[in-house]
Order: C-alpha cells, then structure tokens, then sequence
C-alpha cells in the first residue's frame, strides 16, 4: 500500500490535553515531541508518558512517530519504543555512524518489546553544515531511512551564519536543500521536505495562509510528498496540497488513455493536446492516479476514526 504522510504534526509529549485532541486537526502522521517543544525540565515527565500518549495519538487514524533529543538518543529510545510507533525522528543528524548506532539500538528494543524487526523507521533532520556535507552517507546508512530531506531551517541558518528572516527574501538554503533532495532521490527515498518560495513560509511561519498554501503546493511540483508541521494550519494545507490536483489527476487519466491506445496500435507513443505522452509520461500518469486514490482512502479512513471518537465523546462508549 502506498504511504500518505503528507502531514506530520509535531506535539508536545507532556501536554496530555494536546495528545488527547490532536485526532481533530488530521494529521497523516502525529510526532511526539520530546526536543524542541519541551522545556528541558521538563523532558523527564515527557519521557514517562510517551507510551500512554502513542495510543492517544493514533486515536483519529494517524500514524505515531517520536522526535528523540540528539544527545540523550539512548533515554528516549528507551522510553518511546513500543507498539504503535512508526519512526523515530533524529535531530542535528550529521554522520553515517550515529544512524548505525540507531539503528542498533532499534534493533534490540524491537526485539526485547515483540515488535516487528524494521518496523520503527528512522526519519534524520539536517540542521547543521557538517549534515548537509554528509547527507549522502546519511541517508544511505539504514534501511530504515525511507524519507528524507528534512532540513532544520532555524538552526542550519544559525549554523551557516545567515539570517532565519531572509529566508522570506532569498533562499539562503538553496545548496542545502538541493544536497538533500539528490541523496533521497538517487536512493531512492521519498522526498520529506518543503520548496523554498519567498514570503511567510518556513515551518515557524503559519499566519500567512496564501504564502503558506503558496509554499506546500511549490513543494508538490518539486517532488516533496510530506512536511513536518507544528500547527494545525500547516496541517490542513499539507493534507490538501500535497497530493495531485483534481485536474493532474484529470490529465493523467486521459494520458494514460492516450498512450494505451497508442500502445495496442503498436505506436512507440501517443499526442495529447501537442505533447508527446510516451511511456515515461504513462508510468508517472499511473503514478499520480496511484497516489490520489491512496490519499482519498487515508482521508477516508481517518474521518471515519473521528467520527466514531465524535460520537464516542457525544453519547458516551457504546
């Protein structure tokens, strides 16, 4: 089945009243966050309840994954590996050798908890220049890595000396995000990330919605299929602009159509609308219709999950 993680909605791990509710916004994938939106008095508590959370979590029909503290791998491992978890996504990521030693890690707690072995996937997070340099190596070091891109957009800026603000006016990380699209791409791995396009539209930014809507659907066209988020808004125009049009999935219909008629004339392609439709075009045309239906049924599936919490939570457990 293909995978839809359009939306990938960051959560505090130790904010229960947002574990609990985080089902309404619809993220494809729910993060628990144990770095960033923690304060660091406060990671110990997070620590002990990200294993209540992980069902809590996927309650409206998102996948759990949890984002671990680069120094303290090992405490947060410990504490967030258990059934229901997707991935683990690893901050400040800069060598091959510390995937390896995740991926060791993963490994065993896989074992000792009865989990599947290779279930727990590792999503890394570039935010510094040594990452960036690395990214190949970083992204080829497991087979547990099948999304990559991510770029840590405050601290790669601060790392390289430039200004978060002028990111609305240049994109100061170009080389950065073309260095880690090409390794997910020549691995073969999907592209986790966001476009760069001027404006209000980095991940700290959501009060803008045109830059934002602007920025998610400059990020499909580039090849990106998911994004983290850390508000709802983000997450809403994620789910919608991170996936084929109505009218891409239009086009690819009838190229598809053109092209196998082509075919049983034994034509090496067919025309549509001046364009020559060849197999390339018909293999990225079943692709796109592919991946539309995928993201209609994950729709599908998740309202369905919320409206039985709706109603669980309307006339009480039936």
């Amino acid at each position: 089945m293909t995978d839809v993680r359009r939306s990938m909605l960051f959560t505090p791990a130790n904010v229960r009243r947002f574990v609990e509710g985080v089902w309404k916004h619809s993220p494809d994938i729910v993060v628990l966050d144990l770095e960033d939106s923690v304060a660091p008095e406060e990671k110990q508590t997070a620590r002990e309840m990200v294993q209540d959370a992980i069902p809590l979590a996927a309650r409206g029909g998102a996948e759990v994954a949890v984002r671990i503290n680069a120094d303290t791998v090992v405490e947060d491992c410990n504490a967030a590996i258990w059934p229901g978890l997707c991935a683990v996504v690893l901050p400040k990521a800069e060598t091959q050798e510390q995937i390896a030693a995740l991926d060791a890690l993963l490994t065993r707690l896989e074992t000792e908890r009865s989990m599947p072995a290779g279930s727990v996937e590792i999503m890394p997070m570039i935010e510094t220049a040594i990452g960036v340099q690395n990214a190949y190596a970083i992204a080829a070091a497991s087979g547990r890595i099948r999304s990559f891109g991510v770029l840590g957009e405050a601290d790669l800026t601060a790392d390289l000396g430039a200004s978060f603000d002028a990111l609305q006016t240049h994109d100061v990380l170009a080389y950065p995000r073309g260095e880690v699209g090409l390794a997910s791409r020549a691995l073969g791995l999907t592209v986790n990330g966001r476009a760069w396009t001027p404006g209000k539209a980095t991940i700290a930014d959501y009060g803008d919605i045109e830059a934002l809507e602007r920025s998610i659907r400059a990020s499909w066209l580039a090849g990106c299929r998911s994004t983290f988020c850390i508000h709802p808004r983000q997450v809403a125009a994620a789910n919608e602009h991170l996936r084929p049009s109505t009218s891409e999935v239009a086009e690819a219909v009838e190229a598809l159509r053109v092209y196998t008629e082509a075919d049983r004339a034994r034509l090496p392609y067919g025309v549509l609308y001046g364009m020559v439709v060849d197999a390339r075009i018909a293999q990225e045309s079943r692709d796109v219709i592919e991946y539309a239906a995928a993201c209609d049924a994950k729709e599908a599936s998740k309202a369905s999950r919320r409206a039985e919490i709706e109603a669980e939570e309307r006339d009480g457990p039936v």
